[in-house]
């Protein structure tokens, strides 16, 4: 699986200045445009083998800045070169993976980094070779034999490279869990040894269906200032949600400033906040460090409307039926209509009564009963709070109703 990456064609006629650190939020594309490396405005972006047809797309479909990202699909085999040759390093990539994502050669796509990519296809050489198999719903390092960690649909998830060119090492992180680490040098398949250098990396659709890359990052570990505002977040109305932000880099301290979307802020690294009004929020965490750099991360809170819920929480018998009605549920119970009925036997009096609770506030409870029951003989009783419902069995002797369960 994958081998055919290592017989294709190569040609690199872009580059970057060497070991200097480089982003791209793709942002500043026009949307639809293709980062074919035509046309003076495609940051770097190439074609695989200066293939215009291998190119991206800027796409508007999903994004982790507003408000564009890369999507990869079809025959996109997206690279960008980068020429580094020693230092220590930090590679981020966010990566959104839409539900019911299908297709491609092998199933899925491909993040590849390249020790070496030149000229002919035999003088390519691949460090990173990482797939994201839509059929056995796993990310795994191809040709190697470790662990395979779940692949994550429907979100946004961080790719993140520590690579050691002094060293040669490298760690590759999804969703910050460690899935592989060895030498840069040992390349994706031992016979196909690498350099000791950073040359491109690759985003390979293999014909599979769209794959969306934001918020691209290349730099020394700590130097650049870098956070993260976590989720996404789901909640209720009046619910309190904790909010966690992260910050790397930079220098300390750090001033944090959370903008929630409703018109709430904080100054708190994990704030908490509550939503008024049901809805789906953009949330922003900017970080400001102690040199002034900042840095910005998006993240979204789907809020849907709090929601009563009761419950029939127990019924008993005596002199009459009482029954205990709960509100379980995180929003105040109306007009509540409730009803006891008594079927079987001969009930002479009280076979049915109801009622209506004009309010049972979230955790409160309230006894509803029927308080003259008049007959002989098995029955079964059948108490209902709106959808709530809930059934028991006792005899009625006369004016009592005896062994309620």
């Amino acid at each position: 699986m994958g081998l055919l990456f290592l017989f294709l064609g190569a040609s690199a006629t872009i580059g970057v200045s060497a070991n200097k650190a480089w982003s791209d939020n793709f942002d500043t594309y026009a949307l639809g445009q293709p980062l074919d490396g035509l046309g003076g405005n495609d940051g770097g972006w190439v074609g695989w083998a200066d293939n215009p047809g291998a190119a991206g797309i800027i796409s508007n479909n999903q994004s982790r800045s507003n408000p564009y990202s890369l999507e990869v699909r079809g025959p996109t085999d997206q690279v960008h070169w980068f020429n580094t040759t020693s230092g220590t390093w930090r590679f981020i990539a966010w990566q959104y993976i839409p539900v019911g994502q299908s297709g491609g050669t092998y199933g899925g796509t491909y993040f590849i980094m390249l020790n070496q990519y030149a000229y002919g296809g035999s003088d390519t050489k691949w460090s990173v070779q990482i797939h994201f198999d839509n059929i056995n719903n796993c990310v795994e390092s191809e040709f190697d034999t470790g662990p395979t960690l779940p692949l994550i649909y429907g979100q946004w998830v961080q790719l993140r490279v520590e690579i050691n060119l002094t060293a040669d090492w490298f760690q590759f992180f999804y969703n910050n869990q460690l899935l592989i680490e060895k030498a840069w040098t040992a390349g994706v398949n031992n016979d196909y040894l690498g350099d000791l250098a950073f040359d491109a990396v690759d985003l390979f659709a293999d014909g599979s269906t769209s794959v969306y890359y934001d918020d691209l990052s290349f730099a020394p570990p700590g130097t650049t200032l870098t956070c993260e505002a976590g989720g996404p977040y789901t909640g209720e109305t009046g619910q309190i949600i904790h909010f966690t932000g992260f910050a790397d880099g930079g220098t300390i301290p750090y001033t944090w400033a959370w903008t929630f979307g409703d018109g709430g802020t904080s100054p708190d690294q994990n704030p908490d906040h509550a939503y008024t009004a049901a809805g789906t929020y953009n949330v922003t965490l900017t970080v400001t460090d102690a040199t002034s750099n900042t840095a910005t991360d998006y993240a979204v809170a789907t809020i849907t409307a709090a929601q009563p819920q009761l419950s029939i929480e127990s019924i008993t018998g005596g002199f009459g039926i009482k029954a205990v009605i709960k509100n379980t549920g995180t929003a105040a119970a109306t007009n509540v209509a409730w009803k006891i009925q008594l079927t079987g036997g001969i009930i002479l009096i009280g076979k049915t009564k109801t009622g209506t609770i004009a309010t049972l506030a979230p955790g409160a409870t309230t006894t509803v009963k029927d308080p003259l029951v008049f007959g002989f003989g098995k029955t079964t009783i059948t108490v209902t709070a709106d959808t709530a419902a809930k059934n028991a069995t006792g005899k009625v002797f006369l004016f009592f109703v005896l062994g309620v369960a």
